[in-house]
């Protein structure tokens, strides 16, 4: 590929898949029309990536627009290079996106009649990590014969559930698509760890109306737990208030107030790790019946509210990760402010409130015996802190 093509110059999103061969099989369903954005997707996650695609599927998106998606030939046939072989050597990871009924079935069959297939089929006995994501008609995808193959080809791949939209089951995302691409091949530093994410922030009722709440966005929790997942970990994410939408691969349950949080708490399963990037209430208004009058300016009485993080740490005895901001200290003030946190815990994350909403962060990663500094975007900023807990699980 030439160094001035514009594969070559696709904003980075992360490092998952750096080094990485790719092969992205292209099969005759209509949804093949989104193939050109799961290429460069992986592209952004520094995968090399090789598309192979049938004379279906070319009837459906174009042979240059898949060729300028990877920024290579496409392989379309089986030449004397026999490209199936080389994927059988090459490839780090097969991705079938997508793929349609009748490929399932040749998969299940053993029949190669087409590249993707012979592709498939040399993959599944190089024992290549492979994903597969269906897209077809509902009622196909309901058939006995297709839950049938599928069963089977569960059994030598990652099966991504279709989306059921409009009577279809449809391709899952792209950006779906990319996150398993990079656990089944990335890192997997957190291969087999249950990790919990409580993010966002908390709003405390002053009337049944009227709340007290902050600014939190809960971006640093959804990266962390997006980041987790590509880490190979099985993440769940306990969001309160938020602006960010969150990918839907992740498992999601929400919060409103302090208390309704302490309550899910108390009810806490086994985690290898939690982290509490949210933004939680430290006084808790006395709630007012019905609407407060707007005639006259309420009196708010204020109790101090219960630390969530103590909650925490007498029912989970794995890595606690806390984080602490503060407004208007010096770096060393900070770290004096965040080192006192580590009594209930063993990492603690502290920052300074400017970068709240920010895409940009500047933070520090402190524990018992050493306190790095990183200053990056908070996708990287959630990986190095994942880094860091990695060691420790």
């Amino acid at each position: 590929m030439n160094k001035h093509h514009p594969a070559n110059n696709v904003t980075p999103k992360g490092d998952y898949l750096k080094n990485k061969n790719v092969w992205l099989a292209v099969t005759g369903s209509v949804s093949c029309v989104e193939s050109v954005g799961i290429a460069r997707e992986l592209l952004r996650y520094g995968a090399n990536v090789t598309i192979v695609a049938n004379r279906a599927a070319l009837e459906l998106v174009g042979e240059k627009a898949l060729e300028f998606a990877c920024g290579k030939p496409i392989i379309k046939e089986i030449t004397g290079q026999v490209e199936h072989v080389i994927a059988g050597h090459d490839a780090d990871l097969l991705i079938i996106a997508p793929c349609c009924a009748t490929s399932l079935g040749k998969m299940v069959h053993g029949i190669g009649d087409n590249p993707p297939m012979l592709v498939a089929l040399t993959c599944i006995g190089a024992k290549t990590p492979m994903i597969v994501a269906p897209a077809m008609d509902k009622n196909m995808a309901n058939s006995k014969i297709i839950k049938q193959n599928l069963k089977e080809v569960r059994k030598f791949a990652t099966v991504l559930e279709p989306i059921m939209v409009e009577g279809k089951a449809k391709l899952p995302s792209k950006f779906r698509i990319t996150a398993e691409a990079c656990k089944v091949a990335g890192s997997n530093d957190l291969k087999k760890s249950k990790i919990l994410v409580i993010g966002g922030g908390s709003s405390e009722e002053i009337d049944d109306v009227r709340v007290i709440t902050n600014k939190s966005t809960g971006k640093m929790a959804k990266y962390i737990a997006e980041t987790a997942f590509s880490m190979g970990a099985e993440v769940e994410l306990w969001m309160g208030n938020t602006t960010e939408e969150v990918g839907e691969w992740i498992t999601q349950e929400n919060f409103s107030s302090t208390d309704d949080l302490n309550k899910k708490i108390k009810k806490l399963g086994k985690y290898d790790a939690i982290l509490v990037p949210a933004a939680l209430s430290d006084f808790i208004p006395t709630k007012n019946k019905g609407k407060i009058s707007s005639n006259k300016i309420p009196e708010i009485k204020l109790k101090k509210a219960k630390k969530s993080i103590e909650i925490i740490r007498k029912k989970h005895d794995g890595i606690l990760c806390a984080f602490k901001l503060e407004s208007g200290l010096k770096d060393s003030d900070l770290i004096k402010k965040g080192k006192a946190l580590l009594k209930n815990s063993d990492f603690v994350i502290a920052n300074h409130s400017e970068v709240l909403g920010n895409e940009k962060t500047k933070l520090a990663i402190i524990t018992k015996k050493d306190t790095i500094w990183v200053e990056d975007t908070k996708i990287n900023a959630s990986k190095s802190i994942l880094e860091e807990i990695s060691k420790k699980i």
